[in-house]
């Protein structure tokens, strides 16, 4: 959906394929075991991806830098409004390490043992519900985010 006259962010999820490479086996077991089609979100902005990864952490990539590791992979993409995301909050969280704890517990169905970890680590749909200002960011996965993003009705595309 286009807005006119107002900057658009894209979303975007991404679901990669099975192959050889140990990442993965890694996606589709959070994908099976989150019960969604997708396993990473990140942020592409004016040319650049926002994301977090295990590995790198919190970091800003050239979107033709990103892209290039992305061979057949799923993308699913929907647009906010530029004023929906705080680009602030992603300088103050850039550079963390990738929250790799959290994830192991969203795997296993463990909520309970999500806190709010004082932002020392982040994964990458908490980084992106933190940009976006939810206050239960850590909490959020990349299937939460999409279902609220689609009763926001701002879907566009599928690459």
């Amino acid at each position: 959906m286009y807005h006119k006259n107002k900057i658009m962010i894209e979303i975007i999820f991404t679901s990669r394929p099975l192959s050889k490479k140990p990442i993965s086996w890694i996606n589709a077991i959070t994908r099976m075991k989150t019960r969604s089609p997708f396993d990473h979100v990140s942020l592409k902005y004016r040319g650049d991806i926002y994301e977090s990864v295990g590995g790198e952490g919190v970091h800003k990539i050239p979107f033709d830098e990103w892209i290039k590791d992305r061979k057949d992979t799923y993308l699913f993409i929907y647009q906010v409004d530029r004023e929906d995301v705080s680009f602030n909050r992603f300088r103050e969280l850039e550079g963390l390490e990738y929250d790799y704890a959290a994830n192991f517990w969203h795997l296993f169905n463990r909520k309970n043992k999500l806190k709010k970890r004082a932002n020392k680590k982040m994964y990458c749909s908490e980084l992106i519900a933190n940009m976006m200002g939810m206050s239960d960011a850590h909490e959020v996965t990349p299937d939460l985010l999409e279902r609220r993003l689609r009763d926001f009705n701002s879907y566009i595309t599928e690459i």
